[in-house]
């Protein structure tokens, strides 16, 4: 008799559940308490920098030896998603009052911040993606839109600009 499919999945989550109950519990490095939900938050590849943004409007850059914020930035709402190059050197936010931001790593000014739609409505900007070496920033809204920026302007690229 040939074992069904559904049961070998069941098993190897059963072992997957043993495996992870023997695990070790390990205490965070450290922690940080925001004002309100934490939405989003990413860590640099080379695991040295952590972007988080939250509900209070924050976008918070941490190294990761340290709970101290670098810098703390306040949107104009909600911080839905927060991105970071691999170097941690720029770092990207979108924000329910529908603006995209740019950062350096150095400075909590935005180097630009665009404004995807009019800042009255309540989806603004739910997603946010960096390349890896920090030169194309990507944005998606909740009303279906997505644009893509070179670092260096704020002016979103067409499609023949990437191409």
């Amino acid at each position: 008799m040939r074992p069904r499919p559904f049961l070998l999945l069941l098993a190897g989550f059963a072992l997957v559940m043993l495996a992870a109950g023997e695990a070790e519990a390990k205490e965070p490095e450290w922690n940080f308490t925001v004002g309100s939900d934490v939405r989003s938050v990413a860590i640099s590849a080379d695991g040295e920098y952590i972007a988080a943004g939250s509900y209070d409007n924050k976008v918070h850059l941490f190294d990761k030896d340290s709970s101290t914020a670098l810098w703390s930035y306040t949107a104009g709402g909600c911080v839905y998603s927060v991105a970071i190059s691999a170097d941690g050197g720029y770092i990207a936010a979108g924000s329910e009052d529908g603006r995209v931001y740019l950062f350096n790593k150095d400075s909590s000014t935005p180097i630009w911040s665009y404004e995807t739609g009019s800042s009255e409505a309540p989806e603004g900007v739910h997603s946010v993606a960096i390349s890896a070496d920090g030169e194309y920033i990507a944005a998606g809204r909740y009303d279906n839109k997505a644009y893509i920026f070179d670092k260096y302007s704020s002016t979103p690229l067409s499609p023949s600009d990437t191409a």
